[in-house]
């Protein structure tokens, strides 16, 4: 547990003996939230391809997935000793169940257990998965879910979010999705879901163009094909998958083209190969995998399962997945939680608040309120939560929804980055005077910079600047 999470918990271990009891148990929930793994919930809508993402992010073919709706309960996917499924209803009891075949969690959990699906809150599925080191993934059921309308369920408190969109993702959509994605781009990756079924370039112009339009509340999105990316590292393709390309790679090639153009096609075309290994290599490549196979094996008729997983991760976007979820919420999950905990104690100042205003000046809790508010106003002044105003301000600049010339996206890029003060200045073994000096003139100038007329979006985002300089320059002269 960091620094942040630290003086949550401090905090709220304070105001526990100053309040009532009710109002106790809610600071304490917070303090343990902040002591527990740090969680990332997986929003987007529904069908977007968030369950296959999730299987490629966990390194295992666990979550349902498939066309229509799948996930109809809040998962959470956490590291173990050992593979399981528990099933925590409403009333917090836990249920186990067994894993279906194949490891994957099973349809119809509350038939099984004999319960009403409105029972159960979510499932905890324990994996021995390395990938979920120091990190609890959340899959929810997708936005305009029949079975979970409000698409929320168990992501409100999580710490960090990865938003799957739709090609035709809009702003609105995005009123809509749990946690820390409705509090800006700090803590949240976007991606473009499917994207190999939306252009020839697997989406990268798309997911531009939504990073512009979207960019304020998401950042920058990139494109993914979760299920290449779930096929190459989960182990699901089999020798057997790449001989029955090895097949269709002789096939006639005017019929192999027509057949590629569409997945109906593809089942119903003249080729040698049964419609059962057909649809096999549908559920595991699609289309898109199945060019790339056929090429490959075009180009090297040796190829295994080994370089054709390689292909399929290539292809895929996950590494940029990847690498993004490790710089931008693993390096901080410190900020992240400690930013949801401030989130969720300023949300109890104020429910308590305007209760104390309902039951009038006689109320037993008189000025609890207050005192949450205040003491979580305290935790949000603090210095170090000024990072995440620059993470979101950064995340705005990558995604091109801000204009700024391309000096001062570097200085903001540089000056964001989780380094020692003198990388972050741009004065690298400068002494500290020298470094102390010139982070006051920048903070000037930022300061400048946004009195200048500009527009309001600049202006914000040179605040946050020049109050990350004033910390630094803090930081070097005590």
């Amino acid at each position: 547990m960091g620094p942040l999470r630290s003086a949550v918990v401090a905090t709220c271990r304070a105001l526990a003996p100053r309040v009532s009891l009710p109002t106790a148990d809610a600071v304490e929930a917070v303090a343990a939230r902040m002591l527990a793994t740090p969680s990332l919930v997986v929003a987007g809508p529904v069908s977007s391809g968030k369950s296959t993402l999730v299987n490629a992010l966990v390194g295992r073919r666990v979550a349902p997935t498939g066309a229509g709706e799948c996930t109809g309960l809040t998962a959470h996917y956490v590291r173990g000793p050992a593979d399981r499924l528990d099933v925590v209803l409403v009333d917090g009891t836990r249920r186990p169940l067994p894993l279906a075949a194949g490891g994957r969690v099973p349809a119809a959990v509350g038939d099984r257990l004999g319960v009403r699906v409105e029972d159960v809150d979510h499932l905890v599925v324990t994996l021995t998965s390395a990938a979920l080191d120091g990190l609890t993934v959340v899959d929810t059921p997708g936005t305009g879910s029949a079975r979970r309308p409000d698409g929320t369920a168990g992501g409100a408190r999580a710490d960090a979010a990865l938003v799957v969109l739709p090609a035709t993702a809009h702003a609105g959509d995005l009123d809509v999705l749990p946690g820390p994605a409705a509090h800006g781009p700090a803590g949240v990756v976007a991606v473009l879901g499917r994207a190999d079924t939306v252009s020839d370039d697997d989406g990268r112009e798309l997911a531009v163009e939504l990073g512009r339009r979207l960019g304020d509340r998401v950042g920058p999105v990139t494109p993914v094909i979760g299920l290449l990316a779930e096929t190459a590292v989960t182990g699901a393709l089999r020798a057997e998958d790449v001989g029955a390309l090895r097949v269709l790679a002789g096939a006639d090639p005017a019929v192999l083209e027509v057949a590629l153009l569409d997945a109906e096609l593809f089942t119903t075309a003249e080729l040698p190969l049964p419609v059962e290994a057909r649809v096999r290599l549908l559920e595991l490549l699609d289309l898109r995998g199945l060019a790339l196979g056929l090429a490959l094996l075009r180009a090297d008729a040796a190829a295994g399962v080994g370089e054709l997983c390689e292909v399929l991760l290539a292809a895929s976007g996950l590494a940029t997945l990847v690498g993004r979820l490790r710089d931008e919420v693993r390096a901080r999950t410190d900020l992240h939680a400690a930013a949801a905990g401030v989130r969720e104690l300023v949300a109890l100042g104020e429910s308590l608040v305007r209760a104390e205003a309902q039951e009038g000046p006689d109320a037993a809790t008189r000025g609890e309120g207050v005192r949450v508010a205040d003491a979580a106003a305290v935790l949000a002044r603090r210095d170090a939560f000024t990072e995440r105003a620059l993470l979101a301000a950064r995340a705005r600049l990558w995604a091109g929804s801000l204009g700024l010339p391309a000096e001062l996206l570097d200085e903001v890029d540089r000056l964001a980055a989780p380094a020692p003060p003198d990388v972050r200045i741009g004065r690298a073994g400068a002494s500290a005077v020298e470094l102390a000096g010139h982070a006051a003139r920048r903070a000037a100038w930022w300061r400048a910079y946004g009195s200048w007329g500009s527009p309001r979006r600049i202006a914000d985002l040179a605040h946050v600047v020049h109050r990350t300089y004033a910390g630094l320059w803090r930081e070097l002269t005590t």
